[in-house]
């Protein structure tokens, strides 16, 4: 039995365990995050594929002073956004069929009690190919696994998505039973495995760029703002230049000034709405309860940003129809 991931669920689960461990956190503050799979099977007897349609981010661990171990501390709106998930996917004949979560920054297993409950709880006798997948991205960075022992080299690693999946022996035996790596999977939507680490490696790097732990709406706002605060300034920069060379009889070259102050401009809006439209493309890796708070704010911030580009060409206009 195959497990299929396509190539933008394998991309969820690196956005949503990168945006809560990444270069521009204090490693100290690295936390994790959790989420499930959504799917469907494919197939009879030995040709049966596991179809994962969908890796939704759920949650992150908050770290908890009373705690003598970290631990994940589940909400009523996480219990909320899991029962809505199922009634969704249960209209396209699709269900829950596992789980995700990171270990950002150390080895990748079911570590204590936690995690072999939660897995169980996904691989049922009803659902008796359910999983667990464990990402780590520093091993997707690094290409290397933390020792098995103290003190002991990391093993190094050659073209290493970052995760493990694991299943339980016989869920029977409960948490303490023994469980085994699952390497029947396919990550599909790429031309060679080298590409796909080249690309999983780049969007660690964008996810650090683009996606925020917290504040995102905050911090998206600040990007958009100061976006607009320079097209603005260029425009309002361009009007009084060539205004300053008209009082100085120099108005024999305002048409090429002026044509050049248009193309910097446009070039400006060019390039930043390259990164406006990477901002409104991780969204989509937000978690499943942020989704309906944050994205509709989101998108009146990004329309400020869509009217103002849309009057570029009618601002430039009217400045050269006063030369």
């Amino acid at each position: 039995m195959s497990i299929i991931i396509t190539k933008e669920t394998y991309f969820t689960i690196i956005a949503g365990a990168t945006r809560y461990a990444n270069q521009k956190i204090p490693f100290d503050d690295w936390i994790e995050a959790y989420g499930i799979f959504t799917g469907k099977i494919e197939g009879k007897k030995k040709d049966t594929k596991l179809i994962i349609t969908d890796a939704i981010p759920i949650m992150h661990q908050e770290k908890n002073p009373d705690d003598i171990v970290d631990r994940l501390h589940w909400k009523e709106e996480d219990y909320a956004s899991i029962e809505q998930i199922e009634n969704e996917n249960f209209e396209k004949n699709e269900f829950i069929v596992g789980w995700w979560h990171s270990h950002p920054g150390f080895k990748i297993m079911l570590s204590g009690f936690g995690d072999r409950m939660t897995t169980l709880s996904y691989q049922t006798e009803y659902n008796p190919l359910g999983f667990a997948l464990v990402f780590n991205p520093e091993r997707l960075v690094r290409q290397i696994e933390k020792a098995n022992k103290k003190g002991d080299p990391d093993i190094k690693l050659k073209n290493d998505p970052g995760f493990k999946i694991f299943r339980f022996d016989d869920i029977s035996k409960g948490e303490k039973g023994s469980y085994h790596d699952v390497n029947d999977y396919v990550i599909e939507g790429f031309d060679s495995i080298e590409e796909m680490i080249v690309q999983a490696q780049k969007l660690v790097i964008d996810v650090t760029k683009y996606l925020p732990k917290e504040n995102v709406i905050e911090s998206y706002e600040r990007e958009i703002n100061n976006a607009i605060q320079q097209i603005n300034s260029q425009i309002l920069g361009t009007d009084e230049y060539l205004q300053t060379l008209a009082r100085k009889g120099e108005s024999s070259r305002v048409p090429d000034v002026l044509e050049k102050q248009k193309n910097e401009i446009k070039q400006n809006v060019k390039k930043t709405s390259v990164q406006v439209k990477k901002l409104k493309y991780f969204t989509r890796y937000l978690e499943y309860k942020e989704r309906e708070t944050i994205i509709p704010q989101l998108k009146i911030i990004f329309s400020r940003w869509d009217e103002t580009i849309n009057k570029v060409d009618e601002m430039l206009e009217n400045i050269s129809k006063k030369f």
